[in-house]
């Protein structure tokens, strides 16, 4: 369990760090907003469109051997980003795309197939260590580069942190070798499932047609309305309240770090939620979405009280990433069931993200304000939050399909 919380601590620090460090690298490559908005945008691109690749590449190597093509591939990337130039900038951050969409599925899937008993604590325990390191680098980055120049400030975590979680991966989970770490493996929640624990992934067994399930639909549609906003607010939150609130670059970064701060938190609240109060599902998810709304409708009403919408929008910012995953683990039948949906609501969700952070980019630059971009954070997540609650209620059920596809 360790050593998947701390691999989780780099999937999504490698974009997030960008973000604080946009304006002196703008100024360095002359690049305009919506070029910069790209090196948050190609991720979630990424992420939509090669899920189904990384989704094919679980299915035929594992999930254990998977993540190890994930670390090793942000280790590349942010090489690669930092110090190739403009051509590096952006294939870099297309290798780092490319490695956490692997990560992306992986993690899921381990949980379903390891913790499906613990499900509620386990997908919170991996949104916090994921919001953990996103808040840390975006505090610490503007600090950073201003010793070492923002080359370093961007590579670090994925360098650094990426490596020590690739060693440790590899030290759980040898390459190439299945048993002299069984009891490593074991311990550390990565042994493979027993055969309860994959019911219905039998060779033959019919599975159910996921492609026409109104449950999937909805939650693809609140997935995407939640990564736009998240990434479009990751990408451009710390230039505005620069410009809205005077602060300086490094102010600014600590500032908005308190949105990927709460996130820390926010996970923590479903299990709160759903077991010792029993709150029923559709209305955890509807308290979540108003939580959520609050950060670009107090932005746009009432920009002097920041601290608060950042602080109450990050908490449930993680709360509702946590929620909407938590449904596919409790509704899947089994380990296949859970990466099929999950690729398919990774696909609808990250493939739309992408266009929020240049869109936003583009509106701030054609508007020269902060009101209409948040404007349309807000419509985006609202026909999300709408759609989170609708897939709450959904009861439906697919019918099974005659055979079995090979892949999601």
């Amino acid at each position: 369990m360790g050593v998947l919380l701390f691999a989780a601590t780099v999937l999504r620090a490698p974009i997030a760090v960008v973000a604080p460090l946009v304006s002196d690298i703008q100024a360095e490559l002359h690049l305009d907003a919506p070029t910069a908005g790209l090196l948050t945008s190609i991720p979630a691109l990424c992420f939509g469109l090669l899920t189904p690749a990384a989704s094919w590449l679980l299915g035929r190597v594992g999930i254990n051997h998977g993540m190890l093509y994930c670390l090793g591939g942000i280790v590349v990337g942010s090489v690669v980003r930092s110090f190739a130039g403009l051509a590096g900038l952006l294939a870099g951050t297309v290798v780092i795309g490319a490695a956490l969409a692997i990560g992306n599925i992986a993690v899921p899937m381990l949980i379903g197939r390891q913790f499906r008993h613990r499900a509620a604590l386990l997908m919170s325990a991996y949104s916090a260590s994921v919001n953990i390191m996103v808040a840390f680098v975006t505090a610490t980055a503007v600090p950073i580069a201003l010793v070492t120049g923002w080359r370093w400030a961007s590579a670090w975590v994925g360098v650094l942190v990426g490596a020590m979680a690739l060693v440790l991966w590899i030290v759980v989970y040898p390459p190439g070798v299945r048993g002299a770490s069984a009891k490593v493996r074991r311990l550390a929640g990565l042994e493979e499932a027993a055969p309860s624990m994959t019911r219905g992934s039998r060779a033959g067994a019919p599975v159910r047609a996921i492609g026409r399930w109104r449950f999937v639909w909805l939650l693809q549609i609140a997935f995407a309305g939640h990564t736009v906003s998240y990434f479009s607010m990751t990408a451009w939150l710390p230039l505005a309240l620069a410009d809205e609130q005077g602060l300086g670059a490094a102010g600014a970064g600590v500032a908005s770090s308190v949105f990927q701060a709460a996130g820390i938190i926010g996970p923590f609240l479903v299990p709160v939620l759903v077991g010792p109060l029993r709150w029923s599902q559709p209305r955890t998810l509807g308290v979540i979405a108003a939580g959520w709304l609050m950060l670009p409708l107090g932005l746009l009403a009432a920009p002097g009280w920041w601290l608060l919408w950042t602080t109450v929008g990050g908490l449930a910012q993680g709360a509702f990433f946590t929620a909407l995953f938590l449904s596919v683990v409790l509704r899947s039948r089994d380990v296949d069931e859970n990466r099929r949906i999950t690729t398919r609501v990774q696909v609808a969700g990250y493939t739309a993200a992408a266009t929020g952070p240049v869109l936003a980019g583009l509106i701030y630059e054609r508007t020269s304000g902060w009101t209409i971009p948040f404007a349309f954070v807000l419509g985006v997540l609202a026909v999300g939050s709408v759609a989170a609650v609708a897939s709450a209620r959904d009861r439906s059920e697919p019918a099974d399909e005659e055979q079995p596809p090979a892949q999601a």
